[in-house]
């Protein structure tokens, strides 16, 4: 069996709350914003996330793909329940379940309104990680040589095996 090389994604985290991207629990989570991220990645991608300015560029967080699932699957899997927003955990991600009429309604939560629901469900996929590196407000400085690998405006960046910078993503990881 021949060894799928992993794509990277990057993007730009506008805010870092804990929310989207979510590193609590033992699990870097990515329920909701960044759909087109959350459809494409496969099991085995990394995604990465920088700072914006004034300060762009920094590694807010770096995380592989590890299991992809529908927002129902996430919110039922009882292994998933720490991600699920409460008094203690108001930076919970799982925040939609199925309804009594088939479709996903939104939990009660600090993060996101109505307004997010037709972005967050327009793709019914959570992104889990146990191999990840958090760094939050502590972000850290990206060596030059990997500048390339980030993204500098709104929306993402998808670096495939065949791309030209593909290289610096195989030293990245």
């Amino acid at each position: 069996m021949v060894k799928r090389l992993p794509d990277l994604f990057s993007y730009v985290v506008p805010t870092d709350s804990g929310f989207a991207p979510n590193p609590y629990g033992g699990l870097c989570t990515l329920a909701c914003c960044k759909p087109k991220i959350r459809q494409y990645a496969n099991v085995s991608d990394w995604i990465i996330g920088t700072t914006p300015a004034p300060e762009k560029g920094k590694l807010v967080y770096a995380m592989r793909v590890d299991r992809g699932l529908t927002f129902d699957l996430y919110w039922e899997l009882p292994e998933y329940e720490c991600k699920k927003p409460n008094k203690n955990n108001g930076c919970g991600d799982n925040i939609y379940k199925m309804g009594a009429g088939g479709q996903l309604v939104q939990v009660q939560n600090l993060s996101h309104s109505e307004k997010h629901i037709k972005t967050d469900t327009s793709v019914n996929r959570v992104l889990i990680s146990k191999t990840f590196y958090y760094f939050g407000v502590n972000s850290v400085e990206i060596p030059k040589k990997f500048r390339s690998l980030i993204q500098t405006t709104q929306g993402h960046k998808r670096i495939k095996p065949t791309s030209k910078h593909y290289d610096a993503v195989t030293l990245f990881i």
